[in-house]
């Protein structure tokens, strides 16, 4: 049996018409409609489509495909860097900031000056690191002269050890406060030169971005409390988390499809690199690790990223996602039968889908196969039209 939809076609010259007609008709007129298509649906009855009006309404034809298809599980969490490339920078004593080099978002190199603090003790560290490097001097002056007075037997071993003894401890007590001038960046050999600073310098420990800023001019700062943070996102990598229920499932190497909603609607890639050996208590959900495929330097370290991980994947017939037809548990796709200089016939074929890749959907249908001419683009007009597809 064919039912030709030429007469509406000739009547309804356009989609904007055709949507303004079913909302304007009867009750009775759409019931009947309705009725009739779901009863194409499930039948042999074809539907008919003038040439015209499939290119009016710039439907398309397509074919289908054997394609490699993935079974994926979703997972959450946001874009990341290594604890290497994230960097706090602090003073090892107490001070008032003086000079901030930079703001946040500003760009820096490893090395260079970041902020400067300054403090009188700094001024009283240096004159202890003279003194001690005096002390020093003279315990080893004297401990030399009690190896050679003890070589001669002119004193006793007890002595000697005494002088070793303090000669050891003033040498400490001097190499530890040279190495606190070095923490402070304060060169020693301008100290013992008579050049003396009240201010200190901080300098970048890695290059990256400044993120953070903890601190305005004339703040007073303790011993390591942050004064800024930098962050290098050369490095950056996926932190997941997936449900304890799908844990097993994931491997290493697995590919992840990810988007990033803060930056644009597009697809990333990456892999599975590391999965973690803990389960949250409170979320059930386990830490996984992954790399992504290729650098994006507009990814911002925090990021919320939402992804799937693909855990299995299998090949199967594929058609266009627009050539899918979904009227609430069935899923239909319009196969062509028959076509000539005038028409396109198609045939309504119910399939059961799965999953979705790259804009094609993997099908199953024993009336459809590899190969065979489908409607790719426009049959919700044909099929969904007819049923209330559209509402107002």
């Amino acid at each position: 049996m064919k039912i030709s939809y030429k007469p509406l076609f000739i009547t309804i010259l356009s989609l904007s018409s055709l949507l303004l007609l079913s909302c304007n008709e009867p009750k009775n007129d759409n019931k009947n409609e309705s009725a009739t298509v779901k009863e194409l649906k499930h039948s042999d009855d074809l539907l008919i489509v003038s040439k015209k009006q499939f290119e009016h309404n710039k439907m398309q034809l397509g074919k289908v495909s054997v394609d490699t298809f993935f079974s994926k599980i979703t997972a959450q969490g946001a874009l990341d860097v290594p604890p290497s490339n994230k960097a706090v920078v602090s003073s090892y004593m107490s001070g008032k900031i003086k000079n901030i080099k930079f703001i946040v978002g500003d760009k820096v190199r490893k090395g260079q000056l970041l902020v400067q603090i300054t403090d009188p003790d700094y001024i009283q560290l240096q004159q202890d690191y003279l003194k001690a490097k005096d002390n020093w001097e003279f315990a080893r002056k004297e401990y030399e002269r009690q190896q050679q007075l003890a070589a001669q037997k002119v004193v006793s071993q007890k002595k000697l050890q005494q002088a070793k003894r303090q000669y050891l401890n003033a040498k400490a007590n001097y190499n530890a406060l040279k190495q606190q001038l070095f923490l402070l960046h304060i060169n020693p050999v301008n100290v013992e030169n008579g050049k003396m600073t009240a201010t200190i310098n901080l300098y970048a420990p890695i290059s990256g971005y400044i993120s953070k800023l903890f601190v305005t001019e004339g703040s007073a700062v303790n011993e390591n409390d942050k004064i800024m943070e930098i962050i290098n996102n050369d490095h950056m990598h996926l932190e997941l988390r997936v449900f304890e229920k799908n844990i097993m499932k994931v491997k290493a190497g697995q590919p992840i499809i990810y988007t990033v909603p803060g930056v644009e609607k597009r697809k990333y890639t990456g892999y599975v690199k590391l999965i973690g050996r803990e389960i949250d208590p409170e979320t059930r959900s386990i830490l996984v690790h992954g790399h992504l495929n290729e650098p994006h330097p507009q990814f911002i370290a925090g990021m919320y990223i939402e992804a799937q991980i693909a855990i299995g994947k299998q090949s199967g017939l594929a058609v266009p996602a627009s050539a899918v037809i979904k009227d609430g548990e069935h899923s239909v796709v319009l196969k062509l039968v028959k076509q000539d200089e005038n028409d396109y016939e198609f045939k309504p074929v119910d399939v059961q889908t799965f999953e979705e890749e790259n804009g094609k959907i993997r099908i199953h249908s024993g009336q459809i196969k590899q190969g065979d001419v489908i409607l790719a683009k426009g049959g919700f007009f044909l099929v969904g039209a007819g049923e209330g597809g559209h509402s107002h």
